[in-house]
Parts: structure tokens; C-alpha cells; sequence
């Protein structure tokens, strides 16, 4: 295991330009049914995405797969609730090894977070606004492009919005201009998420076509 996220294979090998990849609200709901802790249900995540980065939905059954990654994510983090032991997941699961190429060390922002957290003393309701805003950004691919520490960081900023957290404007802007993190980084994340909630906020079946139609527009103007 490599002592830090800069030496580690998720900065090496997994962190990557924009890619769409699937939903992931199943290994939300196998997570909340196993009562499996929230750091499990992210690795898995990041399994799922980083597999198919390089297949496709037509070689293996994206269903299987995230059966298979929460199978992984749980041995890894030695979690033995995970009550399925069948001989299609143990297949699958040697073809999700072999894939990684067994780079299995996953570093998330919230270790990030409580780091920073007792460091400037940030206030339980922003602390905790902040964690859920990081449950949230495993719903978006900013765990695949951007450092640990930038998500953690672009949180924190989005918790002030949330919660003002008892800090004046000046105290919070020092703190940040602490972190000598790039604002440009924390705004990519910040943007990726505010957009996730304006989909959500804005979620219609009457509008579906509409936003289906601007996915696709998106993906043709890119090409």
C-alpha cells in the first residue's frame, strides 16, 4: 500500500479525463440494505468505475458487476455482512481483480475532511453538511479526475452555503487561502455537484426528453 494518495495507483493509473459511465443508485441501495458504512459503499463505486473505463456494458453484466464490486469493497475493508457467496460473483470478481490489475487501495475525502475539520475547528452542522455533500459527489465523476483533498475542500465550501458554520466572511476566506489548494480545482468540483442538484431539484418525467436530448447535443459537440 503506498504510503500517500501521490504515490498511490488511484493518482498513477485512476485519475482520468471525463468518462460517462453508469448510474450507480444500485450499490446505493445493496449499501443502505446491508447497513454497509459509507467509505465501503464508495470503494465500491470507484471499482465500478474504474472497470468500466475500459469495457463496456455489453462484456459483463453491469448488474453482476455491482453486486461484485460491494462483494469486493466489503473483503477489502474486511466487512463480512455482505451475505451473498455465489460461484457467479467469485467469476466475477477475479475479472474485476484482473481489470484493476489489483490496485485495490481507494483514498476518499472524508479522512480529508475530519483532518481539516479539527484542524480549524469547523462547527458539527457545517462538518456534517459537508459529509453528505461528499456522499453526494460519488454520484458524479469527480472521484475519477480530481484529488481526494480537492473534494474534501470544495465540500467544506459548498457547506458554507448550507451553514455559515459561525465563521465571518474574512475567517473563512483566510482559512481557505490556507489550504493552498487551486480555486480553479474546488470550482470544477463545486460546479459538478451544483449541477448534480439542479438535475435533481429539476427531475420531471416531462422533461426527460428534453434533457436527453441535450446529454446527446453534449456528447456530439464534444466529439
Amino acid at each position: 500500500m503506498a504510503a500517500n494518495y501521490w504515490e498511490s495507483s488511484q493518482f498513477q493509473r485512476f485519475m482520468l479525463t471525463r468518462y460517462e459511465l453508469a448510474e450507480l443508485e444500485m450499490i446505493l441501495r445493496i449499501g443502505k440494505r446491508l447497513r454497509t458504512r459509507q467509505e465501503i459503499v464508495a470503494t465500491a463505486i470507484i471499482y465500478f468505475k474504474r472497470f468500466y473505463i475500459n469495457n463496456t456494458f455489453y462484456d459483463i453484466d453491469p448488474y453482476l458487476m455491482t453486486t461484485t464490486c460491494v462483494y469486493l469493497a466489503c473483503k477489502v475493508s474486511q466487512d463480512i455482512r455482505f451475505p451473498y457467496d455465489v460461484s457467479d460473483i467469485a467469476e466475477c470478481e477475479s475479472y474485476l481483480l484482473e481489470e484493476m490489475k489489483f490496485y485495490l487501495v481507494v483514498y476518499h475525502p472524508y479522512q480529508v475532511l475530519i483532518d481539516v475539520s479539527e484542524q480549524i475547528k469547523l462547527p458539527k452542522a457545517s462538518l456534517q453538511a459537508a459529509w453528505s455533500i461528499i456522499n453526494d459527489s460519488y454520484q458524479t465523476d469527480v472521484s475519477l479526475v480530481c484529488p481526494p483533498h480537492v473534494i474534501a475542500v470544495a465540500a467544506m465550501f459548498l457547506s458554507r452555503v448550507v451553514d455559515q458554520g459561525g465563521q465571518s466572511d474574512v475567517e473563512a476566506q483566510q482559512w481557505f487561502a490556507d489550504m493552498n489548494v487551486d480555486i480553479t480545482d474546488i470550482l470544477q468540483v463545486v460546479n459538478e455537484l451544483l449541477s448534480l442538484y439542479d438535475i435533481w431539484n429539476g427531475y420531471s418525467e416531462d422533461k426527460m426528453p428534453e434533457l436527453v436530448y441535450r446529454y446527446i447535443s453534449d456528447i456530439a459537440a464534444s466529439n
